[in-house]
């Protein structure tokens, strides 16, 4: 028998190329969460460094107030939008998990029904080379005992 070969192995190669992809992508998504959540938290520390100066301010003037409360506003509005964006990429996160996920189960059940198939092909071959054993046994010793009978009627 020759080597074991399996019909669907570039069908296989094919998910675990798709499950390696799935977690270049998933560990993509997750720095880009991971940026866009430090990005949020700056800002986050940014407002509250600016209002605890306007509290630490001796009798500021009305247009330091303003001005203060135009930034902390400006602010306000950034760390909305960098909510925003770590929602977002959390999502992809997220996404990007189930798509990994899918991959590997793919990949899973087309490498269980390899080793299957594999499991029988070595039982066949097995099998086969037993009874070329036995093959082989039968003939020696049905030669042998044509010599034996052969050789006493002489």
């Amino acid at each position: 028998m020759g080597a074991f070969k399996f019909r669907l192995q570039s069908v296989l190669d094919l998910r675990e190329r798709d499950e390696k992809d799935a977690g270049v992508k998933l560990a993509e998504a997750e720095n880009q969460a991971d940026e866009a959540r430090t990005a949020q938290r700056n800002l986050e520390a940014i407002r509250e460094r600016g209002s605890a100066a306007m509290h630490v301010a001796h009798a500021p003037t009305i247009g330091q107030i303003n001005t203060i409360g135009y930034v902390l506003e400006q602010l306000n509005h950034h760390i909305a939008d960098a909510q925003t964006r770590v929602a977002a990429a959390e999502q992809v996160v997220t996404q990007a998990r189930a798509d990994l996920t899918s991959a590997l189960q793919a990949r899973r059940v087309l490498a269980k029904l390899r080793d299957k198939h594999f499991e029988n092909w070595q039982k066949e071959d097995n099998a086969q080379e037993m009874k070329q054993m036995d093959e082989f046994a039968l003939a020696r010793f049905a030669r042998q005992a044509k010599n034996g009978t052969d050789g006493a009627a002489h």
